[in-house]
C-alpha cells in the first residue's frame, strides 16, 4: 500500500510538470486542440456518409454505430492522454542512451517510460466523444445498471490494458532495431482500423485483428455491454487478450532491459 501511494504521488508531480510545460505554448495548445476535434468530427461526417446508402454497418444501426465510434475515441484519447508523450519519446532513451538514468532512478523502469509524461491537449480533446457518448446513449435510451455499469468498465479498462500494451511492444522492437524513425505510429495505424464495427472484418483481416494484433473486440464488447449484449466468445477474447499482452510486455520489456545493458 505504501508503495502504491508512492507511485500515485510521483505521477502525480509528473502530471503537475507537464501541465505547467503545455500552458506556456498555449498557442500550440489551441491550435493541437482544434485539430483533434476536427479529426473527430470529420469521423462523425464520414459515418453519415456510409449510413446514406446501408441501414446498418454489419449488425450496427447508425446510432449504435455513433455510440460504439464514441466508446472507440474515449478509448484512443484516454490513451493518448497517457502515452502519446511517452511514446514518441521512448527512441531517445534507446539511441542516446537516456535509458541508463532512468535505470538508476529507484523507480520500476517501465512505469517511468509509459508514464513519465501527460497531454494535456488529450485531456480536454475528451469533451467531445464524451458529448456524443452521452448523447447516444439518450437517443437509444440505455439505462445504466449495476450490471451493465460494471460491465462496462471492466471491458473498458480491459480494452485500455491491450491498447497500451500493443503499442508499448511496438516500441520494445527498438532494443533490437534502433534506426527506425516514429515506429510508435506502427500500432496507432492498426487502431483506427478499429473506428469500424467489427462485423466488417472478414476472413484474413478478422484473423489478424485477433489472433496477432488482437484488438477486435476492444471498443465493441464494452459498447455491446451498454445494450446488455454479451457475446461470450468476444468477451473471453478480450479477457485473454488482455491478460496476456500484458505480461508478453513484461517479458519483452525485461529481455529488451538485458540487451540494452549487454550492449550499453
Amino acid at each position: 500500500m505504501t508503495t502504491f501511494i508512492r507511485y500515485i504521488k510521483l505521477y502525480t508531480h509528473f502530471v503537475k510538470n507537464c501541465v505547467i510545460r503545455e500552458l506556456l505554448f498555449r498557442t500550440h495548445f489551441a491550435l493541437s486542440f482544434i485539430s483533434r476535434l476536427i479529426l473527430f468530427l470529420l469521423f462523425i461526417l464520414f459515418y453519415q456518409v456510409i449510413y446514406r446508402n446501408i441501414l446498418t454497418l454489419g449488425n450496427w444501426s447508425y446510432n449504435e454505430g455513433l455510440l460504439y465510434l464514441s466508446v472507440f475515441f474515449l478509448i484512443d484519447t484516454i490513451g493518448f492522454m497517457f502515452f502519446i508523450k511517452n511514446f514518441s519519446t521512448f527512441p531517445e532513451y534507446i539511441s542516446e542512451g537516456k535509458l541508463d538514468v532512468i535505470l538508476t532512478k529507484p523507480v520500476d523502469s517501465q512505469f517511468f517510460v509509459s508514464l513519465r509524461y501527460f497531454s494535456l491537449i488529450s485531456f480536454f480533446s475528451i469533451f467531445p466523444p464524451l458529448v456524443l457518448f452521452v448523447r447516444q446513449l439518450l437517443i437509444l435510451h440505455i439505462s445504466f445498471s449495476l450490471w451493465n455499469t460494471l460491465a462496462f468498465l471492466i471491458f473498458f479498462i480491459a480494452a485500455l490494458t491491450i491498447y497500451y500494451s500493443l503499442w508499448f511492444l511496438s516500441n520494445l522492437i527498438l532494443f533490437w532495431v534502433n534506426r527506425i524513425d516514429a515506429l510508435h505510429e506502427f500500432f496507432v495505424t492498426l487502431w483506427r482500423f478499429m473506428q469500424f464495427p467489427p462485423d466488417i472484418f472478414q476472413n484474413v483481416i478478422r484473423l489478424f485483428f485477433i489472433g496477432v494484433v488482437p484488438i477486435l473486440f476492444t471498443v465493441a464488447v464494452p459498447t455491446q455491454a451498454l445494450e446488455n449484449i454479451f457475446d461470450s466468445k468476444a468477451i473471453l477474447g478480450l479477457a485473454l487478450a488482455s491478460i496476456f499482452t500484458l505480461l508478453i510486455s513484461r517479458i519483452v520489456w525485461k529481455i529488451g532491459l538485458r540487451r540494452y545493458q549487454s550492449t550499453g
